[in-house]
């Protein structure tokens, strides 16, 4: 079995998955795309579109809908498949409906099965990591800022350091049932399909990234 092209980065909120996917697609050479930051980049524009998504991800705490989740997505990464690139997504698939529509389109250009990876996480540690957690707003790759050269990186790029609007804990219970209801049955069916790998995401940054990069390893 030959590494896929494309890998999905998935898990709940705070299991760690922009870090991850970041941290592979250095590895791989492949281009790290994250989901929430291509929607936090619409819900900044003067848009219809814009407006509508700012009201569900920020004000709402909800995914976005599986039609427009998927528009979003697939128009995000149209030229980095037209080029063959290989890619790492933190946060997509969300639901079942927007994984049928995302996985047809690589079927469709000819890239081969996705590799879905889910990062585990408990829910109280996700309480905590998200309650702690900053990111690099306002650039072009949005990341997350763990230690100073980071901080220093984000303020070269004319960024700033600060928490997310969808972090906000009033929104933590939705966040979690949204990917309890909406986000884990993607995962459910890809083990049924026998195509899951799944992570302990509760160990720390470089040893959740030594399992990843063993699974990766062993496709090479």
């Amino acid at each position: 079995m030959a590494l896929p092209k494309v890998i999905y980065i998935m898990g709940p909120p705070g299991a760690g998955k922009g870090t991850q996917a970041e941290m592979l697609a250095k590895e791989l050479g492949y281009h790290q795309f994250s989901t929430g930051a291509a929607f936090r980049a619409v819900a900044r524009k003067d848009s219809d579109l814009g407006r509508r998504v700012h009201e569900i991800i920020n004000v709402q705490g909800k995914l976005a809908p599986p039609e427009m989740a998927a528009e979003i997505v697939i128009d995000a990464v149209k030229e980095q498949v037209s080029k063959g690139k290989g890619l790492v997504f933190d946060g997509t698939p969300r639901t079942v409906e927007e994984a049928a529509v995302v996985d047809k389109f690589f079927v469709d250009n000819d890239y081969p099965d996705p590799l879905p990876i889910l990062l585990t996480v408990d829910r109280e540690e996700m309480i905590r990591r998200n309650s702690q957690r900053k990111f690099c707003l306002d650039v072009e790759t949005e990341f997350p800022v763990i230690a100073d050269e980071d901080k220093a990186r984000c303020e070269s790029l004319g960024g700033r350091v600060t928490t997310r609007p969808d972090d906000d804990p009033e929104k933590f219970a939705t966040r979690w049932d949204e990917f309890q209801n909406r986000t884990k049955p993607v995962a459910d069916r890809y083990k049924e399909e026998g195509k899951l790998i799944e992570v302990d995401g509760m160990r720390s940054i470089a040893e959740v990234h030594e399992n990843v990069m063993g699974i990766v390893n062993s496709l090479r």
